[in-house]
């Protein structure tokens, strides 16, 4: 599969997607606004996760929804996405291919629905992020791509100071700057995303990353250990904070007690999180490679490349290991297959100019 945008596809998606739209749209009252949660959410006023109503307002602390005589009130911490009921047909087609990996296409449709006359204030803000955002995952395998994503962060958070996509926004571009190797940037970004309300605890976890770019790996898991201690046991954020307690130890050569936590971090993260299972698969077959192990460590790229490949910043560094891998165990056909797939679905990757380790 190549990254690319086919503009005939989209089109008969465009087409298709607007049709299904105005065919809803036509004598319909207004809908509910669908505020999804964050697994594990501790808002008591949710239903299976969800909170239904009109949203009127958003902000970086809350988002406020009206339901009848009733307002609620959403921490934005807790808030995954919002469907609403006049947004653009093409947002939730974005969404699927952003979830599936065609990045692309998903940038592509994401600033087609942020265009739509029809849609409502919040749901255009909406889709200007979601182009920002799969645009800062594209740019993570095609560098070239950099200044693209970094443009639009910046006009986002330029003109939305206060939305309740704010945190995120800053974090898209810490990622962006530590991958560039701009410290003192990535520290900027980090301290603001520190004061927005409820977020300090991502800005803390991005903090320890900022300081394992820079070598510092000790302090980095002098810190994680502080907040994995903090963290309740079940919490998203502590299972982030143990993989790169992992990540850090793998760098220190403490190889047997980073594969605990990522054993730890595989087995307390939901099946589907592409983000952390692939991150921690990969990161663990880094230790068994190191340990000496090829055939234990080309298990945990496969998992990587047969599971989670829509994670498009960790999947070809799978691919590279496997080829690599395979060819240390002398089936250099299965080499040339993963390293030709390498090339095609990431041609401008810079894992295709690293050297294999020896």
């Amino acid at each position: 599969m190549k990254i690319r945008f086919n503009q005939t596809r989209a089109m008969r998606v465009v087409v298709w997607a607007m049709t299904i739209g105005m065919t809803i749209a036509v004598g319909r009252a207004a809908a509910d606004d669908v505020v999804t949660l964050i697994p594990g959410t501790t808002f008591k006023q949710a239903i299976g996760r969800q909170v239904r109503g009109q949203v009127q307002s958003e902000s970086s602390s809350e988002v406020v929804v009206q339901l009848g005589a009733t307002t609620i009130n959403v921490p934005a911490d807790q808030v995954v996405s919002i469907r609403y009921d006049r947004q653009s047909a093409l947002f939730p087609v974005a969404e699927s291919r952003e979830a599936a990996g065609l990045l692309a296409e998903a940038a592509e449709l994401f600033r087609t629905a942020a265009a739509d006359p029809n849609a409502e204030p919040l749901a255009v803000r909406a889709a200007q992020f979601g182009e920002a955002e799969v645009l800062t995952d594209l740019a993570l395998i095609e560098p070239e791509r950099m200044k693209e994503a970094k443009d639009k962060l910046t006009k986002f958070v330029r003109q939305h100071p206060n939305s309740r996509q704010i945190a995120s926004a800053q974090e898209c571009m810490a990622r962006l700057q530590l991958n560039a190797g701009d410290f003192t940037g990535a520290a900027s970004t980090i301290a603001a995303l520190a004061r927005i309300p409820n977020f300090g605890d991502r800005a803390a976890v991005l903090r320890t990353k900022l300081l394992a770019k820079q070598g510092k790996h000790a302090e980095a898991i002098a810190e994680l250990d502080k907040l994995i201690a903090a963290y309740p046991k079940a919490s998203e954020q502590r299972r982030a904070a143990v993989l790169a307690k992992a990540e850090n130890l793998a760098a220190l050569h403490k190889y047997k007690e980073a594969e605990t936590l990522l054993r730890e971090a595989i087995a307390a993260s939901p099946a589907e999180d592409a983000t952390a299972q692939a991150a921690a698969y990969n990161t663990l077959g880094d230790c068994l490679r190191a340990a000496n192990r090829p055939k234990d460590a080309l298990l945990q790229y496969l998992h990587t490349d047969l599971l989670y490949a829509k994670n498009k910043e960790e999947h070809p560094r799978a691919l590279y290991h496997i080829q690599s891998l395979f060819r240390q165990l002398k089936q250099d056909g299965r080499a040339d297959e993963f390293a030709q797939r390498l090339k095609q679905e990431y041609p401008r990757s810079p894992w295709l100019k690293t050297k294999e380790p020896q």
